[in-house]
C-alpha cells in the first residue's frame, strides 16, 4: 500500500558495479544475503503490508503476519501468508506469534487514536509487548518502520514513533530502523484522498497555504529498501531515513496530482487555526472532513530530509522514482 510498473525505473550503474535493485531482480547487490528467511509482519493487512507481503512471498520467504483488521487490503495481497489475529495491545495475544521466525518486521501502527488504542499504547506499549515475544522467541532481527521527524519529548505521533524507536534500539536484539516520508502508491491514504477531494470538491482546501514540504516515497522503493532489511545481515544496528528525490510543498503535491488526473480546482487557503476549528467541529459532529485534527497536526511538520544525502541510493542502491512519473504508473495500474 498490485506493484508499481518497473518499466519507468531508470537502471544505474554505481561505480562499485553493483546493479540498481529492481521490481525484477531485487537480489543483484553483492552484498551478504540471508538465504530463505522466517519473517513476522506486524500490522500486515494496512497499505505498507499489502505491498511487502507478495514482495517476501515471491522471494521464497515464509511469511507470518498479524492484524487487526480483517478487511484491510493486505489480508488480500499474498496467498500462503499465515495470517494471526493479533492485538499488540495485549500481551496475552503476543504469545507465540514470533515462534521459529528469524526476522520481525515491525509495521503496526496507527495515525490517529481511536478509543482505547491510544498512541502511547499503540505505538509504546504494543511494541514493548511485540519486543518481549521476539525475546522469548530468539528473533535474530527487528526492522522497525518510524517515520522521518520522529522526536523525543511529544505526545503525539512523532513522539509516540520516537519512543517506540527507543524500544527497538535498547531491545537485546540487533535492529534495523527505518525513517520513511509519506509513502504513496496504489491504496495509500495520501494520494487517494487527494484526488477524491480533487474530484469532488468544488474548491481544494489548503491548510497554512500548503506551504510544509514533503518527499513523498514511492511504495516499490520503500519495499526495495524493507526487503533488504530482511535479508542483509550488514544493516544491523543502524538507522536509515529514506525519502523521494523531490521537496515538494503540499500545494506542488496536489498541483501535480491534479495534473496526472486531469482534474483541476481552485486553491483555497486555510488558515491554520480555521481549518483545525473546523476539522474539529467536524469531528465532533461524525461530520465527514476533509482532513482531521491530527492529519493537521502532521501536516504541519515538514517532511524532508535534512541533507541531499538519501540512504535509498547510498546504502541500498535504489534510485528513488519522481513522484510524478510513479503516481501516473500508480494510477494505471489500479482497477
Amino acid at each position: 500500500m498490485d506493484e508499481g510498473s518497473p518499466g519507468h525505473r531508470e537502471h544505474e550503474k554505481p561505480a562499485d558495479t553493483r546493479h540498481v535493485t529492481t521490481q525484477e531482480a531485487p537480489h543483484q547487490l553483492g552484498l551478504r544475503t540471508s538465504p530463505r528467511v522466517r519473517v513476522l509482519v506486524t500490522g500486515g493487512e494496512g497499505f505498507l503490508g499489502s505491498h511487502l507481503l507478495p514482495r517476501l512471498v515471491s522471494c521464497g520467504h515464509l511469511v507470518r503476519a498479524t492484524f487487526l483488521d480483517p478487511a484491510g487490503p493486505g489480508r488480500r495481497a499474498a496467498p500462503g501468508v499465515d495470517w494471526r489475529p493479533v492485538d499488540l495491545c495485549r500481551a496475552t495475544e503476543t504469545r507465540g506469534i514470533a515462534e521459529e521466525c528469524d526476522v520481525v518486521v515491525h509495521l503496526a501502527g496507527r495515525f490517529t487514536a481511536s478509543g482505547r488504542l491510544t498512541l502511547a499504547r499503540v505505538h509504546g506499549t504494543g511494541t514493548r509487548h511485540l519486543i518481549d515475544e521476539a525475546v522469548r522467541a530468539g528473533v535474530k532481527r527487528i526492522v522497525y518502520v518510524s517515520v522521518l521527524g520522529a522526536r523525543p519529548g511529544e505526545a503525539g505521533y512523532f513522539g509516540t514513533k520516537f519512543d517506540a524507536e527507543t524500544a527497538v534500539v535498547t531491545a537485546p536484539i540487533p535492529s534495523v530502523i527505518l525513517r520513511p516520508s509519506v509513502i504513496y502508491g496504489p491504496g495509500d491514504r495520501f494520494t487517494s484522498s487527494i484526488r477524491h477531494m480533487l474530484q469532488t470538491l468544488p474548491a481544494f482546501p489548503l491548510p497554512g497555504g500548503g506551504r510544509f514540504r514533503l518527499q513523498p516515497l514511492a511504495v516499490e522503493d520503500m519495499v526495495d529498501a524493507l526487503t533488504q532489511c530482511v535479508e542483509r545481515r550488514d544493516l544491523d544496528g543502524r538507522q536509515f531515513e529514506l525519502a523521494g528525490p523531490e521537496r515538494l510543498t503540499f500545494r506542488e503535491i496536489v498541483a501535480l496530482t491534479a495534473d496526472v488526473v486531469g482534474v483541476h480546482r481552485p486553491f483555497v487557503n486555510l488558515p491554520e487555526r480555521m481549518a483545525l476549528s473546523a476539522a474539529g467541529l467536524a469531528h465532533r459532529a461524525g461530520l465527514a472532513a476533509p482532513f482531521t485534527p491530527e492529519q493537521l497536526a502532521l501536516f504541519n511538520t515538514d517532511s524532508v530530509l535534512d541533507t541531499e544525502r538519501n540512504a535509498l541510493l547510498d546504502v541500498f542502491l535504489v534510485k528513488p522514482l519522481p513522484f510524478r512519473d510513479a503516481l501516473a504508473d500508480y494510477i494505471e495500474l489500479e482497477p
